[in-house]
Order: C-alpha cells, then sequence, then structure tokens
C-alpha cells in the first residue's frame, strides 16, 4: 500500500471539512447581520408618547366648548423597521394626534388616534387607539368671599378687629358641571402667634354648599391668596386727665367736673399698652375763669391711631371759696422794661394798670401796690418797628406771699418806637 498517497488523501478531506466549517459560520454571521442590522421588521416600543389634541381652539372661539379631559394622555407606541433607522429615533421624533374638530357639543367622546411615524419605518403597533375626551361649555362666574379664623387665642384684653380685604368677589372660569358646585370662596386665617397687628398672605379656597373644598384641575379663580392686616384691638376705659397750666390751682382748691369724666379709647394693643393715650385738658388759671368759675368745651387730643368714645368734653371748674380776687391799682412808675435792643428808641404809656390777683383772701389782703411790677420784655423788637404797638407785660410780685398768689388776665400796655 502507498502511504504516502493515503496521508495525502487524508490531508485533503480535512481541509475540505475546514472549509465547509467556516462558509458555515461566515453564512451564520451574515445572517445575524442581516437580522439584526438589516433586517426590516426589527421592532421598537416608545412609551409615554403625549397624545397631541388637534383643532382644540376652535372648540372655544367657534363652539364656546372647552376641553376638560384629555390633555396629557400617553400611549405606547411600535414602529419596525431596519434597525439602523429604528434604533435612531427618538420619542419626540414620533407625533401622535386625535382631531376633536368633529366634536359639537357638551359630553365625553371617543376619538381617534393618529401616528405620524418617521421616514423608514412603520406603526405595527399602540396601546390604545382612541382617546377619551370630556367637552363642556366654557363659563366664568363671581362668588363672594368669607373669611374663617382659627387659632385665636389672643391676650387678655385683646381682640381681632374688622379685616379688610382687598376684593369681595372671587372670579372663577371652567366647566359649568364643576362651577355649579361652587358656592363661594373662603380665606382661612390661622393667627396662631398673632398677638400683635400683623399682616398675612393667605390661600383663597373654593368651597361647595355644605362647605367642602372645590377642586379640579381645570377650574382656574383668580385671586388664589389674599394679603390682608389683622388688627389685634384692644378698648382700656380710662378717666379723662386735667392739668392746670401755671400748677397754681389743683384738685384740692378747685371742684373740677367733665362731662363725659371717662372715656374708652380703642386701638391697636401695642399702641394702648404704651399708655399716654390722652393729653390733659389744661384750665389757664390767669385767663380762663370769671368770677372763680372756668366753663368750657375742649376737643381732646388723642395719640395717633386711637378711636375715643367721646371727642370732647365739658368742663366746669370752680375755685374753692376761700380764694378770691382782688384788684390792685399799680403805678405807671411801676412799669419797667428789659431786653432792649441797641439803637432801638421806644417810650411807653405811664398810666395807672388795675391787676387782679387771686389767692386766699388774708394773703393777698397784705398785698399793696408797690410789691407789683410790670415788666416789658423788648428784645423781640428791632430797628425796623415803627408807630405805637401793645406789648405783653409780665406781671412780678414781690411779696411774702408771692408763691401764693397768681394774677388773673393779660396786661398789654402800649409802646411807640421812636425810629
Amino acid at each position: 500500500m502507498d502511504h504516502k498517497n493515503i496521508k495525502h488523501e487524508n490531508h485533503t478531506s480535512h481541509s475540505n471539512v475546514v472549509v465547509k466549517v467556516l462558509c458555515v459560520l461566515a453564512a451564520f454571521v451574515l445572517w445575524i447581520y442581516v437580522m439584526s442590522v438589516e433586517s426590516p421588521d426589527w421592532e421598537t416600543t416608545f412609551s409615554h408618547i403625549v397624545v397631541q389634541l388637534e383643532n382644540a381652539d376652535e372648540l372655544v372661539t367657534e363652539k364656546n366648548l372647552a376641553i376638560y379631559n384629555g390633555y396629557g394622555t400617553m400611549i405606547d407606541v411600535t414602529l419596525a423597521g431596519k434597525k439602523s433607522v429604528v434604533s435612531k429615533i427618538r420619542e419626540e421624533d414620533i407625533v401622535v394626534t386625535a382631531d376633536v374638530s368633529s366634536i359639537g357639543s357638551v359630553g365625553r367622546y371617543n376619538c381617534k388616534i393618529k401616528v405620524d411615524t418617521p421616514a423608514g419605518c412603520k406603526l405595527v403597533g399602540m396601546s390604545q387607539e382612541t382617546i377619551s375626551v370630556y367637552v363642556d361649555k366654557s363659563e366664568q362666574i363671581s362668588v363672594d368671599l368669607s373669611e374663617q379664623r382659627e387659632n385665636t387665642k389672643l391676650p387678655e384684653g385683646c381682640y381681632t378687629g374688622t379685616i379688610d380685604f382687598p376684593v369681595d368677589k372671587v372670579s372663577v372660569i371652567g366647566p359649568s358641571n364643576v362651577l355649579s358646585r361652587i358656592e363661594g370662596a373662603v380665606v382661612n386665617l390661622d393667627l396662631s402667634g398673632v398677638f400683635t397687628t400683623t399682616t398675612v398672605t393667605q390661600k383663597v379656597t373654593l368651597i361647595g354648599k355644605n362647605g367642602e373644598e372645590i377642586t379640579s384641575p381645570y377650574i382656574d379663580y383668580y385671586p388664589k391668596e389674599v394679603t390682608v392686616t389683622v388688627p389685634i384691638l384692644k378698648t382700656v376705659t380710662m378717666p379723662v386727665p386735667v392739668s392746670f397750666k401755671y400748677g397754681y390751682l389743683n384738685s384740692n382748691n378747685t371742684r373740677i367736673a367733665l362731662v363725659p369724666s371717662t372715656v374708652t379709647v380703642t386701638g391697636d394693643a401695642a399702641i394702648i399698652n404704651q399708655g399716654n393715650l390722652i393729653s390733659p385738658i389744661e384750665i389757664d388759671e390767669k385767663n380762663e375763669f370769671n368770677d372763680g368759675v372756668c366753663v368750657k368745651n375742649v376737643i381732646l387730643d388723642a395719640v395717633k391711631g386711637v378711636k375715643l368714645s367721646a371727642y370732647s368734653v365739658d368742663v366746669t371748674a370752680v375755685v374753692d371759696p376761700l380764694i378770691k380776687t382782688r384788684e390792685i391799682a399799680v403805678p405807671g412808675t411801676n412799669i419797667t422794661d428789659t431786653g432792649a435792643k441797641d439803637g432801638v428808641n421806644y417810650t411807653w404809656d405811664h398810666s395807672t394798670v388795675n391787676v387782679t390777683i387771686m389767692g386766699e383772701m388774708d394773703k393777698i389782703a397784705k398785698i399793696t401796690a408797690d410789691d407789683i411790677s410790670l415788666v416789658l420784655d423788648m428784645s423781640p423788637y428791632s430797628v425796623t418797628n415803627t408807630g405805637t404797638i401793645k406789648v405783653k407785660a409780665d406781671v412780678e410780685i414781690d411779696s411774702t406771699y408771692s408763691d401764693d398768689i397768681i394774677e388773673i388776665g393779660t396786661y398789654e400796655i402800649s409802646v411807640t418806637f421812636e425810629n
């Protein structure tokens, strides 16, 4: 046997097998490539594609209708084509629409979904073929705005005052079936931690007949919140204070009657707590008494921001009978001047002046004309002053009893300028 030939035949047979295996592998790789890259039946599902509603604006402008359910609906879309094409498609490349132009009245409709596929692929499936759309009339109403107060625990004597809202109505727009359930709007004022007048911003809530909150994604309203000032008030009753201008008379030697004698003061709690709410009524001992009696009506002067139960008071002041008045003729020689400027020349009337003094009888009886002088303060006058004018004279009493005596009235002396 020729061993050399046998060996050659075996080698040739082995080579043929290898070639066949390689061919099979090449064919398999080619098949894999074609199936995975160039196959016209490669499928991909795109999720959460939003369905756009076409001609929705025409419902509002032409038919006074609005869509209140259907916006934002998403579906899954399956496309097929070559993998090299399909793999490059993005969700935003797929346009999914539903035409609502055929809708003509209020109701719920199933509108057919249309998918515009990108070039090079075809639609092979979608999660749903129709979209449910609810249509209703678009209306606008106005409802009353009211308030509710919560957690109104305030310091003793304090209370909340009237709250002025920027509006008394809330405007609501939406589907008529929802609007028919709305009875009003309310602001819940949470006053926890509020102890002084405070400005707060609070949400406006729409409510139904039983006070329940009405909410819907298809309604809009204005205002959705309001900013208000919550006044924290306090009321106190206080006596009307009285003072004497010169301090000579007082409650011990003068009987005072006030009508009313007390007033109620209402205002911001912070202001009330500061006190000194009313300026004292001032009584002028020198000029407001006639025969020991002063009668007048006074307008009360209160701090800013408070209200009074009465703004004027009738005052009657009667001096104690032990206090008398006495008129003394003071000679012109007792008139002196002070404070004159250089170059200002003048003379004054030296006639006798009748001065009235007031005090206890045993003390004013001891006062003589020599104890009294009238002093002209000439410091306000200059060379520009001409002619004769009245100048106020201050009464000075030089006596052991001067602290217990006061002059009554105002005294003026005629002064003639000689410039």
